[in-house]
């Protein structure tokens, strides 16, 4: 079969990285032997997309979209189906797996892959190609006789080592591997992502990752992950990789035996990863520290013990005390950290937020970020919101729900929404210069932002309007830092 995967693309400040799900589910239908083509899109710039796909003549069409990129994937499909109406039409990813039904009947695709892809996909593959329907495919939805059918759910791949590397030798890699990187704060070029687990045991009520995942966590051998780092190096010139697992560490074994490896191949790449505070062994983190990492990033969420259980992130002993012990140590060893917190908890006071305000200024990462509780569905708070009336049940799903929400929170709980905004941007600009001035190696970055400018003296606008409605500073360097990603690889601006 002829197969067009198409990501539905939302910039989000900093974050410009590679649809590494779909290039997951693209490698395994061309080790089916089908034709693949994929799409990170962005809708201001579809024309020549729209072509690209005519012209490759696809028999499938699979969607892919977070929450956050709903409208623009139903704009797509939308246009798509306009140009192909003949075609089959799919749609996967976070959202299309916590919402099946709702996307089965608002976007009219002919089924929707529920859960873990890559299996499921390659299956239906097969029994399309053979004019059988996707009837009898565990892991998808789709509509009978004008009844929607759910089969069974699709079990999770035991052997992570058995799915190849994401096909990233299918879209244009240049642009993503531009400075300033996905590892916050250090300004360097052709860093890229890579995903060494899937699964998290932990049950955060802001998190949904075990809807596609499960609970149970599930490890790619060490061989195979940095076969893939000695890949990345060879073929793109990787100087960079973050490990965009929910938890890196999660077993210490594991990491030891990653890093003798990497250490052992002499690769010479930098990394970075999300860890957790209760996993921060000085032993293991030295060792991490010789084999190239140079920044652990660290969901702290609060610095109220009180606000921590709230969101289910309290554990045995006083986790403000690791908070702190974790961060002293890092600093110790001289490796960077990103600190995120949380704001707008159910039960949470202006007590409960100083307390995370003084946690931040002590633990002084190299990179913190507020963000407001934002209620994704197939999330506990999602349930919750609903279920208290904090969120409109009725509210569209659309850019609004990006995390960042620049502008105003989705929902409001113990304080008012405009009061929340006004609190988060008072902590966030208080941040400003540890986040993007303390570092000399951003300063090439900030000549980029700075000819940005001279040669869209538009955006400058933009920027100013969005400031004087947000009055965040740092938000500022977010928009340019998108529009430089997008002139550079929709215009081919040098």
């Amino acid at each position: 079969m002829r197969v067009s995967l198409v990501n539905a693309q939302v910039l989000d400040g900093n974050n410009v990285v590679p649809p590494l799900g779909l290039m997951y589910i693209a490698a395994v239908l061309e080790k089916a032997g089908h034709k693949v083509q994929i799409f990170d899109s962005d809708p201001e710039y579809q024309d020549t997309m729209m072509q690209e796909i005519k012209d490759f003549n696809p028999d499938l069409i699979g969607l892919s979209f977070l929450t956050v990129a709903y409208q623009r994937a139903f704009n797509l499909a939308k246009a798509l189906k306009k140009e192909l109406p003949d075609v089959t039409y799919c749609a996967g990813g976070v959202h299309p797996t916590v919402k099946p039904k709702e996307t089965l009947t608002e976007f009219d695709v002919d089924f929707v892959v529920v859960g873990e892809g890559e299996a499921t996909i390659v299956e239906a593959c097969e029994k399309l190609e053979k004019k059988e329907g996707v009837d009898g495919v565990n892991g998808v939805m789709f509509r009978k006789d004008g009844e929607i059918v759910t089969t069974p759910p699709r079990e999770m791949i035991k052997d992570l080592d058995s799915i190849p590397f994401p096909a990233r030798h299918l879209i244009d890699m240049a642009p993503y591997l531009m400075p300033p990187g996905i590892i916050r704060g250090y300004a360097e070029k052709n860093q890229t992502t890579i995903v060494t687990s899937r699964g998290c045991p932990f049950k955060c009520i802001y998190c949904g990752s075990h809807n596609i995942f499960g609970r149970r966590t599930r490890r790619r051998s060490v061989k195979n992950v940095v076969d893939e780092v000695e890949h990345l190096h060879k073929n793109f010139d990787i100087k960079g990789v973050y490990y965009c697992d929910d938890t890196f560490t999660l077993s210490s074994k594991w990491v030891k035996e990653y890093c003798h490896e990497l250490k052992k191949r002499n690769l010479n790449v930098k990394w970075a990863c999300q860890s957790r505070v209760d996993q921060t062994d000085p032993e293991l983190m030295k060792l991490m520290k010789e084999s190239g990492l140079v920044q652990l990033d660290f969901g702290v969420e609060s610095g109220s013990e009180k606000i921590l259980k709230v969101l289910g992130k309290g554990g045995a002993g006083d986790r403000t005390s690791q908070i702190k012990k974790s961060f002293k140590l890092c600093k110790e060893l001289d490796i960077r950290t990103l600190a995120t917190f949380i704001i707008g908890n159910p039960e949470e006071t202006k007590d409960d937020i100083d307390q995370s305000f003084q946690v931040a200024k002590e633990i002084n990462a190299d990179y913190t970020a507020f963000y407001f509780l934002t209620p994704y569905p197939g999330t506990d708070i999602y349930d919750m919101a609903i279920e208290n009336g904090w969120l409109d049940p009725n509210l569209p799903f659309s850019e609004i729900w990006a995390h960042r929400q620049p502008e105003l929170p989705l929902m409001a709980i113990t304080f008012g929404k405009e009061e929340l905004r006004d609190i988060r941007r008072h902590l966030q600009n208080q941040f400003f210069t540890r986040n993007y001035l303390r570092s000399s190696g951003n300063i090439s970055f900030y000549s980029i932002l700075i000819s940005i400018i001279f040669k869209h003296p538009g955006v400058i606008l933009d920027c100013l309007g969005k400031f004087i409605r947000t009055r965040r500073i740092d938000y500022i360097v977010e928009t340019l830092n998108a529009e430089y990603w997008r002139m550079k690889k929709y215009e081919g601006a040098g």
